[in-house]
Formats: C-alpha cells, structure tokens, sequence
C-alpha cells in the first residue's frame, strides 16, 4: 500500500484527531498564564489577610485607648481636670472607628480576592485538562504520522531531510543531557570535598591552638583535646578523600590533589610520656597536615572555579539545543501535517471499466 493509500484509508481518523489538537491547541500558552495569574491571586490574598491582622491590631489598641478615657482610671481623670473629657472622647472615638471601618473595608476586599482566587482555580482546571486533552492528541497524532512517514519517503524528500536533521539533532541534545548531569554530579562531589577539608582545616587549626597550650601547661585535657581535634580532622579528610575518589571514578580527566591523609598519634602514649619533645612532634604533625589541607583547599577551589565554569557553559549549550530542538520538531510536525492534508485533499485517481 503505497504511502497516499494509507493516508486516505486513515483520513477520518487523521482530521478528527487534528480537529481535536486545533480545539485544546490554546490551552499550550493559556496553561502557564493561568498558573501565574492563580499565584498572583494568592498573594494578593495572603497580603490582604496580612492587612487585617494588622488593622485588627490597631482597632484593639484604639478601642482600649476609648475605654481608658471613659472609665475612671489616670487618663480619664486627666482630661476631666482640664475640661477636655468629651472632646478626647470625641477624637478617640473617631481614630477608633476609622481602623474599625478599614479594617472591614480589608474584610470586604478579602472576599472578592477569595473569589477571584476560586476563579482563577476553575480556569486552571479547565486550562489543565484542556492542555492534557492537547498533549494526548498530539501525542496520538505523532504515531499516526510516524507510521506515515517512518523510514524513507522518496516521494517527499523535504520530510526525509527534515527527519534525519531532527533525529542528529535529539541525538546532540541528549548528549549534552548526559554531560550536564555527569558535570553536575562531579561539581556537587567535588564541592563535598572541599567542603570536608574546609572542616579539616579547622579542627586542625583548633588542634594547634590546643598544642601551643599544651606546651605551656602540661596539661593531659590539652592532649585529649590535641587528639580530640586530629580524630575529627583525620574523619573529615577520610570523607574528602571518599569524594574525590567517586569524583575521579565518574571523570578521569579531574587532575591529581594529592595525598590529604592525616596520621593521628597515640593519645596514651602522649599522656604517659608528655613532654616538650611529644609536644613539638606533634606540632609538626599538625603543621604538615595543615599544609597537606592549605595546598588541597587552594587546588580544590581551582578545579571548582573551573567546573563551575564548564557547567554553565554546558547548561548555555544544552538550553540552547534544546530551544532548536523544539523548533525543528515543530517545523518537522507542521510539514508532515501539511502533506498529509494535502494528499486528503487530492481528488481520487481516475479508473474506467473496460
């Protein structure tokens, strides 16, 4: 059955389905608008809710005001003395039911903001099982075309041109897919890394500070709070190295840090045999892992910098694509329709009866 032939026998079924893509064919931009409009709706309602628990405030603080001028309390008989009862009453009253009627005008606004906002959600709804009803018919409407048009369509080459480029094209796409994701995996370990060896640096700076204490006290808590402090940066280096390792595995090409294992003494040896020589082998200990922690905090920050770099490149690129992408899928969809409206349109060859 040649490719008219199959297109005129599904004609029904092509045009019902195309009328039915035309008619929910809105929902695609009218979706997101309503989606907007419905969060702006709320905020508006948040704001005016915001507004009465404030008014409110206000009118429980005048009317407090009003009924400490009209009982008998300081206030009351402070504006008497000076024959000003009635006219601070006056103005009380006034300051009191000016926030009481905003307050209810808010009220007021309020409710037509709720109906607006129940609106809004109606229309959502709509706009959503409309553009479900659009996504499902194009989505029908692509599989009979596919079974038109797959493979080669000699009698169309324009088609066949338009197919194999949107096919490199998804093919790129997804490539730069893959790479966004393997980037943005390597970068999130990395930055774990640095992160452990950020808190390695630190408890080895607490650690040294602990030193110099201990080589001025003599004190066997400062050697536990030495050990204390190792442990803890000999954990973190532990972890970025774990990261480093996982980062390396995933990417190769993630240049070599470095050696930043920390050895950690024997705290009980320490305490037994304290002296001033444990203490300054210990100090250097520190200071070699400090150095080990300084060159691979800098390094780190380099290699960060530069994926970080790499990554957004690589988003631009993808985003970018991806916007092509679309727009040749369309172009390719829009042709495809087009010929098959135009096959439907053409009258039926011509037969006689011998």
């Amino acid at each position: 059955m040649s490719l008219e032939q199959q297109i005129q026998k599904e004609s029904e079924r092509f045009q019902a389905l195309f009328d039915r893509l035309s008619d929910a064919q809105w929902s695609d931009g009218a979706l997101p608008e309503a989606q907007n409009y419905l969060i702006t709706c709320k905020d508006h309602v948040r704001l005016a809710q915001e507004n009465i628990t404030e008014f409110n405030t206000a009118v429980e603080k005048e009317h407090k005001r009003l009924l400490d001028i009209k009982g008998h309390g300081v206030r009351h008989t402070w504006y008497k003395v000076r024959g000003k009862l009635e006219e601070r009453l006056d103005e009380q009253e006034k300051t009191w039911l000016q926030e009481f009627e905003k307050c209810k005008e808010e009220e007021e606004r309020l409710i037509v903001l709720q109906e607006e906002v129940r609106s809004a959600e109606t229309y959502l709804h709509e706009c959503q099982t409309a553009y479900d009803e659009y996504i499902n018919t194009k989505r029908e409407l692509d599989e009979i075309l596919e079974d038109f048009f797959s493979g080669s369509t000699p009698s169309y080459p324009e088609e066949d041109v338009m197919e194999q480029d949107l096919k490199k094209q998804e093919e790129q796409l997804i490539s730069l897919q893959n790479q966004h994701r393997l980037l943005t995996h390597v970068f999130q370990l990395l930055h774990k890394a640095h992160q452990a060896v950020m808190i390695a640096r630190r408890a080895l700076d607490d650690a040294l500070n602990m030193n110099t204490f201990d080589l001025f006290s003599k004190s066997s808590f400062a050697d536990i709070a030495v050990s204390s402090n190792l442990a803890r940066a000999r954990n973190a280096s532990m972890q970025a190295q774990q990261f480093l390792n996982e980062a390396k595995r995933v990417s190769p090409n993630i240049p070599h840090i470095g050696q930043i294992f920390i050895r950690q003494d024997n705290l009980v040896f320490n305490i037994m045999f304290d002296n001033i020589w444990t203490d300054m082998s210990m100090r250097q200990t520190i200071h070699e892992a400090l150095n080990r922690m300084c060159r691979a905090d800098t390094f780190l920050l380099g290699i960060l910098a530069g994926m970080k770099e790499q990554l957004e490149r690589c988003e631009v690129d993808r985003d970018k694509k991806s916007k092509h992408v679309k727009c040749l899928a369309t172009e390719h969809f829009i042709k495809r329709i087009t010929i098959v409206q135009n096959i439907i349109k053409m009258p039926p060859p011509y037969s006689s009866e011998v």
